[in-house]
């Protein structure tokens, strides 16, 4: 946000005195590398030890196992479709078309035999053997005419017969047919033997194959083959141990989600293009949260804990189980409606991690994550106890449990193999239980490690910041017997920044927080600061103004220390770092210029900083400033006093009025001055943002400042007695 006012005679703003450094590389690089390291290395240990092994198929080679079906399914079997269809196409030998002129170019050929001078010649006008034509001049003019005339007549009955037929079948018909006219019709054995071979080599007489008409009928014949569907149901052998795994065989295997024996270089390709679009799917659904974003570490930690569940879960044979663990994740660790995006993605590209899932295994766990996420948004969004998170996460597996089965039995999907042999109840009570078991089993394994686990990845859990925020805390402890009066600041501050973050729905657990933690640095030395004097002597009155300016900036290191030494998260850190951001130490520095007779350096008074980089940050610096303002100018002793003179019939509390409108003006003062510094340049707050702000800090100041004061208890009767206060006399 940022002022468009003048600064008027204040004198200019210090500048930066850190020195830019080398350009660095996005926030996101190493742990989406990290990620890309470990989704690969997923899919290698599933290469190396679950699928390259005893029960693995390779194409073309015989089956380790007996595969048997574990998900019902029809299929188009291609194999036995070609086999009919190649039957078919052979059944068809040759269309026969009938030819008209058959029976005048028999009779021209008998009319070149019975004209025969020269035997090899005719041989080869005809394609007759030169033998079968010498035995036919050998029978002389006489026999041969005979023989020939027999010749026309058993050819013309044969091609009369052959006429009515219309396609051939197979030779076999035509010699019996060819043989039957010759029966009839020749009485010799030797002339029979003689007509037969002359018939026979001058070929089909009345009808020839055409190759075009051929293929053609063929074609039809194959095309009227419908294709062959078949079902599998559960149970159901696949393929035999030994067996060839055929080419269709594989695909089945691959669509039951049998694994194949190949090196998993689509796998592999799949995790880097999900690591690729994972920064841009949190940039375009985070863009809004600032810095209230998790750390990188935190979404691949969420995104690789979703794949390691999956494939879990697959591997015993339970698709969609072990989804628990990845939304407790995401709630705990991601702010709620960010959280549903990085949940709803993570288990969504396990999809994809887990290799050769059958598609109903693949849709199921894309139908899960989905109920996953948005079950966790309604169930763990709000979790204020270590018990809460348990009855919860109890009541989310119970649900998802119920989900799976039901999309299973919607799907038409029936239960896992092993209770194939069960009765349905049975069998459903069995997988119901072994889901359960497997999600609470796999949530309660992530709830023990979580604590180690949340430096690491960078998260700041509901449940960490509810013990932080504990007074049995070892540096809370300290700060109440050390600096009291810090301690009491800090409280009252975390009391007055609640107020206001239920009004802008900042995170409630985490604004307490960073208030009890903000000052911590004065540990190091209480007594510098007047709230820790009890009223006493302020040591800052004898020590020089850039002496005193130094020794009250000084707490904001000294606390980043201590944070650093006692491993607060880097979340908390930024409220000690920001909450003064970089204003100076105003009492100081005019005190320095009257003492002075030049210029006085205004850096020397200021803060390092930076600027509030978030909602939560500004809103302490707001209301830290104020409370400090309030208790400088005895704003809350004067809420408690009422206005002096007024009528006895009066409400106490109208009192109020004048220092009621004093604190209003305060807020506003407080308000104004951060915004004409810049101090709120780097926070997305709206000017509407600052009336919230500003209307629930003034109630909640008035009703922590309240008085006790009621009207007195006056005597009945007309006997004059003295008026009893109400707390008694």
């Amino acid at each position: 946000m940022k002022s468009s006012g003048s600064s008027g005679d204040r004198p200019p703003l210090p500048q930066s005195r850190s020195k830019p450094g080398p350009k660095k590389l996005p926030e996101f690089i190493f742990p989406i590398l990290a990620l890309l390291a470990g989704g690969i290395a997923l899919v290698l240990l599933q290469w190396a030890f679950l699928i390259h092994g005893d029960y693995s198929f390779i194409a073309g080679a015989p089956a380790p196992v007996t595969y048997r079906v574990v998900a019902p399914m029809s299929y188009v079997d291609v194999t036995a479709a070609r086999a009919l269809r190649d039957m078919v196409s052979e059944s068809v030998v040759g269309v026969a078309v009938r030819d008209l002129s058959a029976k005048a170019r028999l009779a021209r050929r008998l009319d070149a035999i019975q004209r025969m001078e020269d035997p090899a010649r005719t041989a080869a006008l005809l394609s007759l053997p030169e033998t079968l034509l010498n035995a036919i001049r050998d029978l002389g003019e006489e026999g041969k005419t005979r023989l020939l005339a027999l010749t026309a007549q058993v050819g013309d009955a044969y091609i009369d017969r052959l006429e009515s037929g219309g396609v051939f079948m197979d030779g076999a018909t035509e010699t019996s047919l060819l043989w039957e006219e010759i029966g009839r019709r020749v009485p010799g054995v030797d002339d029979a033997n003689l007509i037969y071979q002359i018939l026979a080599k001058l070929g089909n007489l009345s009808f020839r194959i055409d190759p075009g008409l051929t293929e053609s009928s063929r074609q039809a014949a194959v095309e009227d083959i419908p294709a062959v569907e078949r079902h599998l149901e559960l149970g159901d052998v696949i393929v035999a141990r030994g067996e060839t795994v055929t080419p269709q065989i594989a695909a089945l295997l691959r669509l039951q989600g049998y694994t194949e024996d190949v090196f998993p270089v689509a796998d592999m390709c799949v995790v880097l293009a999900m690591c690729l679009v994972l920064p841009l799917w949190v940039n375009i659904v985070g863009r809004d949260l600032g810095r209230r974003r998790p750390s990188w570490r935190c979404v691949a930690f969420v995104t690789f804990l979703a794949w390691c569940c999956e494939v879990l879960g697959m591997q015993f044979n339970v698709p969609g189980a072990a989804l628990l663990p990845t939304a407790l994740a995401a709630y705990l660790c991601i702010p709620g409606a960010f959280a549903f995006s990085i949940a709803f993605a993570a288990m969504t590209s396990g999809a994809f991690v887990v290799t050769d899932l059958a598609i109903s295994d693949f849709i199921l766990l894309l139908e899960m994550g989905f109920v996953a996420s948005v079950a966790g948004y309604y169930l763990l969004r709000r979790l204020e106890s270590r018990a809460q998170v348990n009855r919860r996460a109890l009541l989310l597996a119970l649900i998802l449990a119920l989900a799976r089965v039901s999309l299973r039995w919607l799907q038409d999907l029936p239960m896992a193999y092993r209770f194939a042999g069960l009765p349905t109840a049975q069998a459903f009570g069995l997988e119901y239980a072994l889901y359960l078991f497997m999600e609470l089993a796999s949530a309660h394994a992530l709830l023990m490690l979580l604590p180690a686990l949340e430096e690491g990845i960078g998260a700041l859990t509901i449940l960490r910041l509810r013990e932080l925020s504990h007074p049995s805390n070892p540096l809370l402890r300290d700060l109440q017997r050390k600096a009291p009066g810090t301690y009491q600041h800090c409280i009252t501050i975390a009391t007055l920044s609640e107020a206001v973050a239920v009004e802008l729905g900042i995170d409630v657990d985490l604004m307490r927080a960073g208030a009890y933690y903000h000052d911590i640095g004065k540990l190091a030395k209480p007594q510098s600061f007047v709230e820790n004097q009890g009223g006493g002597f302020n040591v800052q009155d004898d020590r020089s103004p850039t002496a005193s300016a130094i020794d009250i900036i000084s707490h904001v290191t000294r606390g980043l220390r201590m944070a650093e030494d006692t491993k607060l998260p880097r979340r908390l850190q930024d409220f000690i770092r920001e909450h003064h951001g970089t204003t100076c130490v105003r009492y100081f520095y005019n005190k320095a210029r009257a003492l002075a007779e030049g210029d006085v350096d205004r850096s020397a008074f200021c803060y390092p900083g930076p600027k509030p980089q978030s909602r939560e940050t500004a809103l302490l610096m707001i209301v830290d400033s104020t409370e400090a303002a309030i208790r400088s100018e005895n704003l809350g002793r004067k809420l408690m006093e009422p206005i002096e003179g007024g009528s006895e019939s009066a409400h106490p509390n109208q009192g109020r009025g004048q220092a009621v409108l004093a604190v209003q003006d305060t807020i506003d003062r407080v308000v104004a001055s951060k915004m004409e510094e810049g101090q709120f340049d780097e926070v997305d707050l709206t000017l509407g943002d600052m009336s919230r702000i500003k209307g629930a800090l003034l109630a909640a100041l008035l009703s922590m400042y309240h008085t006790r004061k009621v009207k007195q208890i006056e005597p009945q009767g007309a006997a004059a007695k003295p008026k009893v206060p109400a707390g008694g006399a």
